[in-house]
């Protein structure tokens, strides 16, 4: 069966970290959503529908886009925002059946269906229909709902990771270990001395190549991405995924670190999502919860939204940086290529490429961001493509 992931409209409900990669690449739990998708169907053929301006990247990788797919077999369209499980599973057993064409949600956004032709698929995906009950699918509509997701994600996701090979087969030497049968860890990863993993509450996962170095504590669920470190003494606290070859150290609560991110030294991170090219100075720290103990606001695209949650701390978009004793209120968005600095908070929307403190926050000139976005992904082997830089440099004008 071909399976098309596609993104729709509620991308803006992200913020900066939507500017820079389609929906479908978020991360929550061990994965991104579109490696859960293809780990869970993994006999099936993929399709991708999103933004034009990734097309280059997608094509580059060897992905197929929507635009390649041949018309006269059957596919199935997912949107990207749903999180899959049992539910959307069952639902698509009822796709099969022909017992269901398609469903959408109350806002007519179509979020699954079968369709004979990619004519069909763009006719249900703006027309408007009478809405119909929607199975009870795990749908993410803004960055918190990824973050409130991780825990019970990292609990989903274990079933892939089981299915692995190369997991430690004995206890590393001088490490507490809680509930052992609950802790993966790769045989090239290396544990030192000293470091407590407790998996009582839920799963530990410490991939390939990571190094967790001395006197550091993990509890799960909790997933340590490949080629990352754990810094001395570090605390990493339930419900926190770090992705690939990231630095952290200091105390990290419930948040997500989508990857190649630095929160190297003391200071608090907490229910935050990192994206990628990031770099926390020494004591910076977020707040994510309020003194009233109410439920926190985020400021996004201009309005102000109710998350429902009293705990909401930082997000942060992709190339984005701090001075060293950087403070943040909770709820603060963070958008590209800033940076960060001074005493006090600053506001808690903060444009793309746009550096000050409190006191002032200007527009920074995009030839020397760059130039520091280069120089940065060359230290870990990485390039900025052409097209990405055309990407960052449209959102830079359009930065106020």
């Amino acid at each position: 069966m071909n399976i098309l992931l596609f993104e729709d409209n509620f991308y803006n409900n992200f913020g900066p970290l939507t500017k820079l990669r389609p929906i479908h690449e978020l991360r929550t739990g061990i994965y991104s959503i579109s490696d859960k998708y293809q780990k869970l169907f993994s006999e099936d053929e993929f399709y991708f529908y999103h933004r034009a301006k990734f097309n280059t990247r997608y094509r580059a990788k060897g992905l197929k886009l929507f635009s390649s797919m041949e018309d006269g077999e059957e596919f199935i369209a997912i949107n990207s925002r749903i999180l899959p499980d049992n539910n959307l599973i069952k639902y698509i057993d009822l796709l099969k059946s022909g017992k269901s064409k398609y469903i959408k949600n109350k806002d007519n956004n179509l979020l699954v269906g079968m369709f004979k032709t990619k004519k069909e698929f763009k006719t249900n995906y703006t027309k408007k229909t009478s809405n119909s009950i929607v199975p009870k699918f795990n749908i993410i509509s803004y960055p918190w709902d990824l973050i409130t997701s991780n825990g019970n994600q990292i609990i989903s996701d274990l079933k892939y990771i089981k299915a692995e090979k190369g997991w430690m087969r004995k206890d590393p030497e001088h490490v507490i270990l809680t509930s052992s049968e609950n802790i993966y860890i790769k045989r090239n990863a290396n544990i030192r001395a000293g470091v407590i993993i407790d998996a009582s509450d839920g799963p530990v996962i410490i991939d390939e190549k990571a190094d967790i170095m001395q006197n550091s504590v993990i509890i799960g669920p909790a997933y340590i991405g490949k080629g990352s470190t754990v810094k001395i003494g570090a605390k990493i606290y339930e419900n926190t995924s770090i992705g690939e070859v990231c630095k952290v150290g200091g105390e990290i609560e419930g948040s997500i670190i989508h990857g190649y991110s630095n929160k190297q030294h003391d200071g608090f991170l907490g229910h935050a999502y990192l994206a990628e090219w990031c770099n926390l100075g020494a004591d910076t720290n977020n707040s994510d919860l309020k003194n009233n103990y109410s439920n926190v606001k985020v400021e996004l695209n201009g309005n102000l939204i109710d998350t429902g949650s009293m705990f909401v701390g930082l997000i942060m978009g992709d190339h984005s940086k701090t001075g060293i004793n950087t403070m943040f209120n909770t709820g603060t968005v963070v958008g590209i290529g800033c940076n960060v600095y001074g005493a006090g908070f600053p506001p808690r929307n903060i444009p793309d490429f746009h550096w000050g403190s409190k006191e002032k926050l200007v527009r920074y000139p995009f030839k020397r961001t760059l130039a520091t976005m280069i120089t940065v992904m060359a230290r870990r082997n990485k390039e900025l493509s052409k097209k990405d830089k055309e990407i960052l440099e449209k959102i830079h004008l359009k930065s106020k």
